[in-house]
Formats: C-alpha cells, sequence, structure tokens
C-alpha cells in the first residue's frame, strides 16, 4: 500500500512540474496553428486549458495571452460581447501594462472588434496608429508582421466601406512591406496569401474577371495547402468569378465549398454572406424553392448578427463614450490653470495695447492688418506636412497621406508602378517646392531633381508644355479627363 502510494504520489508531482511557463508558451504555439486552420472550437478549447494552467502558476503572461486569444476566438465567431469581455480581461493583467508587443496585440483585436462592429472610423483610427507604434519594435519580423497587417487591415475596413481604390491602396502596401521580410514564418505566409486574394476580390468588385482569374490560378495551389479551412476566401472568390461568368452550377458548388469552411472556421459573417449569394444563384437558375430556403439560412444568420451586434454596440459606445468623458476631465483640470494663465496674459496684452496706442497708433495698425492677414493664410495641417518635408522626415509620408487622403490612390490609378519614392516626390510637388528646395531637403544635386522630373513627366504622360506644378494640383481633374478619353 505504501509502494502504491509513493508511486502515485510521484505521478502526481511530476505532472504537476509539467506545468511551466516554457509548457505554457509552446500550447499557445500550438493554438496558433489551430487559429490558422480554423479549427476554433479546438483552439477555444485549448486555450481556456492554458488559462487555467496559467493561473494555476500565477504566470501573468500566459493569463493574458489566453485572455486576448479567447477574445479572438468569441470575435470571429461573431461572439463580440463576449470578446469584448475577454478584451478587457487582457488588457487588465500586469504583463498587458508591461509589455509594448503585447499592447499592440491589445490594439489589434480592438480594431478586429469594432471592424466587426460596423465601426469604421474606430477600427482605421487603432490600426493607423499601430503603423506608428510597430516602428518601435526591435524584432525585425514582429515589426514587418504588425506594420504589414495594419495596413492590410485598414484596406479591407475601406473595402466594407466600398472605397475600393484606398482598400487597393492599403492592402497593396501591407503586402509590400510583408515582402520584405527575409524568412516568411508560416503566419506570414497564411497573411500574404490571404490579402493576396482580398485583392483579387477587388478585381471582381470592379468587374475585372480576367485579371481575377489570370492573378487566382498561381495561388489556388498555394492557397490549398497553407490556408487549409481557412480557405474559404478562395473558393468564395471562384464562385464569384463563376457567378459573373453565368457558370451557375460551378458557381453553387464552388460557395458551398466555402460555406462549409467558413463554417468549421465559425466565419458566421462569411456564412451570412454565402447564403445570400447561393439564393442568389438559384433564383438566377429558376430554382424557386432553394433561393427561399437559402434567403431564409441568409435572414435567420443576419438577424443572429445583429442581435449579437446590438448589445455588443451598445457597451462599446457606452465605453468609448466615458473615455471620451474621461479625457475631458482630465484636460479640464488643465482648463482652469489655462484660463488663468490667459486672463493674465490677455491683461498684459492689452495694458501693451494701451501704451502701444498711446505712442504710435499707425504701427499698431499695420501689425493688425499683418496679424489679420496671417489669420487668414494658416493652414496648421499644411504647413505640418511642409514641415516635416522640409526634415525629410521619415513620417512625412504618412501625415501627407492623413492631410491629403485622396491624391496618392488617384496617382496610383493613373500609374499603379509608381514606387514610394516617385510618390513622396509627387507630394513635395504638390505643395510647392522647387527643384532647388528639393534638393537643398533631400540632399541631392538640382539637375538630379531636375531629371526626376523629366523622367516623371514621361511616366505620368505630363505634356512638356503644361505646368508640373499645377498638374499635381489637378490630378483628380486630370484623371477625370484621361478616363473619359480611353
Amino acid at each position: 500500500m505504501m509502494k502504491f502510494f509513493i508511486i502515485f504520489f510521484s505521478i502526481l508531482l511530476s505532472g504537476q512540474q509539467r506545468i511551466s511557463t516554457k509548457y505554457i508558451d509552446s500550447g499557445f504555439a500550438k493554438t496558433e496553428v489551430l487559429a490558422r486552420e480554423g479549427k476554433y472550437d479546438e483552439y477555444i478549447k485549448k486555450t481556456m486549458l492554458l488559462l487555467k494552467n496559467s493561473k494555476a502558476i500565477n504566470y501573468s503572461k500566459g493569463i493574458a495571452l489566453a485572455y486576448l486569444n479567447l477574445s479572438c476566438g468569441y470575435s470571429y465567431a461573431s461572439d463580440y460581447k463576449k470578446g469584448l469581455e475577454y478584451l478587457r480581461l487582457a488588457k487588465n493583467q500586469e504583463y498587458a501594462q508591461n509589455d509594448f508587443d503585447f499592447q499592440i496585440l491589445i490594439k489589434n483585436y480592438s480594431g478586429f472588434n469594432y471592424y466587426n462592429m460596423g465601426l469604421y472610423q474606430e477600427a482605421i483610427a487603432e490600426f493607423k496608429e499601430i503603423t506608428i507604434l510597430s516602428d518601435e519594435i526591435s524584432t525585425d519580423s514582429l515589426r514587418i508582421f504588425h506594420k504589414s497587417y495594419a495596413y492590410c487591415e485598414i484596406g479591407a475596413v475601406y473595402k466594407a466601406k466600398n472605397q475600393l481604390d484606398s482598400s487597393k491602396f492599403y492592402i497593396k502596401k501591407g503586402i509590400n512591406i510583408l515582402r520584405r521580410e527575409k524568412k516568411m514564418t508560416a503566419r506570414s505566409k497564411s497573411m500574404l496569401l490571404w490579402y493576396s486574394l482580398g485583392l483579387i476580390e477587388i478585381n471582381i468588385d470592379e468587374k475585372k474577371i480576367d485579371s481575377a482569374e489570370i492573378n487566382l490560378k498561381p495561388l489556388e495551389a498555394q492557397s490549398k495547402r497553407i490556408l487549409g479551412n481557412s480557405n474559404s476566401k478562395l473558393y468564395k472568390i471562384k464562385g464569384l468569378i463563376n457567378e459573373h461568368k453565368k457558370e451557375y452550377d460551378s458557381a453553387i458548388v464552388n460557395y458551398q465549398k466555402s460555406i462549409q469552411l467558413a463554417k468549421k472556421g465559425r466565419n458566421i459573417v462569411e456564412v451570412q454572406w454565402l447564403y445570400n449569394a447561393v439564393s442568389k444563384v438559384y433564383k438566377q437558375v429558376g430554382n424557386e424553392e432553394s433561393a427561399r430556403e437559402y434567403l431564409q439560412k441568409y435572414t435567420s444568420v443576419r438577424d443572429s448578427l445583429t442581435n449579437a451586434k446590438q448589445s455588443a454596440i451598445e457597451s462599446t459606445v457606452k465605453e468609448l463614450v466615458v473615455q471620451k468623458e474621461n479625457k475631458i476631465k482630465n484636460s479640464n483640470k488643465f482648463l482652469f490653470y489655462g484660463i488663468c494663465t490667459g486672463a493674465l496674459g490677455l491683461f498684459i496684452l492689452i495694458f501693451l495695447i494701451v501704451r502701444r496706442l498711446h505712442k504710435n497708433n499707425t504701427i499698431l495698425n499695420r501689425k493688425e492688418q499683418e496679424t489679420r492677414l496671417l489669420s487668414q493664410k494658416l493652414n496648421v495641417a499644411f504647413e505640418e506636412v511642409v514641415q516635416l518635408a522640409k526634415n525629410n522626415d521619415s513620417e512625412f509620408l504618412t501625415r501627407f497621406q492623413e492631410v491629403y487622403p485622396e491624391f496618392f490612390p488617384k496617382l496610383l490609378e493613373i500609374e499603379p508602378q509608381l514606387l514610394n519614392t516617385e510618390l513622396k516626390f509627387c507630394a513635395l510637388l504638390f505643395l510647392n517646392f522647387s527643384t532647388k528646395d528639393i534638393a537643398t531637403y533631400t540632399f541631392v544635386q538640382p539637375q538630379s531633381i531636375q531629371t526626376r522630373k523629366n523622367r516623371l513627366r514621361k511616366k505620368l504622360k505630363i505634356s512638356s508644355d503644361e505646368d508640373i506644378y499645377v498638374w499635381m494640383k489637378n490630378v483628380n481633374k486630370t484623371f477625370n479627363i484621361l478616363k473619359s478619353v480611353s
């Protein structure tokens, strides 16, 4: 009996010793694979076990990661309320307060939730902040992944808003950043494929079916091999192409395959869209019974999602309001001192003005006129962008795009092969920088700048008798003229 107890105790002890931080970290690596394969039921089950083990040894990192993964799993399955609850729990963990990389992950999931709930501007704000914060990440692969993912997700949000030009611009930007990774991980390969398929889907939305088919062929085999159960997008795209080509039987087959994979991955939003698509195809072929059946399925899922979103949106909006109120309260603490300082300053100013009036009314009038003229010309955003350009600051392009969001997409529609360096050069011309100014601020000889202007004229087909600065200012009008001629 004693021998049995010793053996049992040793087995129990060895089982307990197995739960370590290293064991938990390896467990999270395995759950990541499950997420990529779309096995979200198993993903949530394994994550729940890792949460239990992390709590058992008080492992803050493990607890925070488990909460974050659960947030992802439930949000992806459209249980947004539960997803947001776990996200809040993740934010409150000690590890989350001290780890910069993890804070970026939280912003990723916040943006993901806002996007799925239809809070598009909030989602874009979160992802844009990540594009800036990711520059602080020391590890190359992590920095590239987070920045490229954020840009691609901004593109996905713009697609949901049906702003296809902006969507293509940001997805391409994210993909180009991702391709800089020297040795791609499985996660990076999956992301590259997913968003490449997303670009093809935009081609279909733009009725560029031939381009979509050509671009899909080299990706299809890779997609089946790498994306696995997350491959619903491939069959959705094939179904879309079939539908546009009026190959309705093939469209239904591919949509059905997409539905099966979307269900396995618990991608309820995609299932909803596919039900509606299948219903429309059945209606096209005159099968009214099947069309009604899938329309009912679509309506049922849509209502379910609407209810799930509504409760989550209400709590999220309340939270956003509270956050804004807190910011206002904090700013009010400084407002009183600001008012006092302003009042004192105003008193001094009035005193000086009165004294100055006694000395020289003419000078005061001239100064007042100069001040009014200066106020009329003041444009804070413009000045900020110009200053960044003068400093040759790496943030120049990002800030320029925020101030003039339509400029680059329109240029890229005229000439899609424009490089980032050429886009930056166009931006400087748009801001009225002279050849000498550009040479000074970019540390290049004026002759080289003039050569670049000539090359750009050829690339954008700007005639030699046309002022390139005026052309840049009127790029929207120029684009419309070129489009109507073609």
